[in-house]
């Protein structure tokens, strides 16, 4: 199972990963025009389910059938981790939390991916 992780230097991880999670629960609310428009691309609302769990310094969000994204607010540091069935959804997946966090962040976040085991 292909997986990345991204550690981000931040003077405000608990900042990002609230507004991530906000942002994830609006869009699998029932609501929500869901993933329409993601990372400059187009995703049919029956494309994927989403569900989010977790807190101010911990949450996760399944993003069925693409895969999870783990984020965890650290001393000093975002920590993310993606764990996807396949490249593709891989793929997919990164470019949706980086461009949802690029812009919560104003363009200030430098966000590298790292393969994990």
């Amino acid at each position: 199972m292909p997986a990345l992780a991204a550690r981000i230097p931040t003077d405000r991880p608990t900042r990002y990963l609230r507004q991530f999670r906000a942002h994830a629960e609006a869009m699998a609310s029932p609501r929500a025009d869901r993933l329409r428009s993601h990372a400059g691309k187009s995703h049919s609302p029956n494309d994927i389910q989403l569900h989010i769990d977790g807190s101010d310094t911990h949450c996760i969000a399944r993003f069925g059938p693409w895969g999870t994204c783990a984020l965890t607010a650290g001393d000093g540091a975002l920590l993310i981790r993606l764990d996807c069935p396949d490249a593709d959804s891989l793929a997919r997946l990164r470019d949706i939390v980086a461009a949802d966090l690029t812009r919560f962040s104003g363009g200030g976040l430098a966000i590298e991916w790292n393969p994990e085991p």
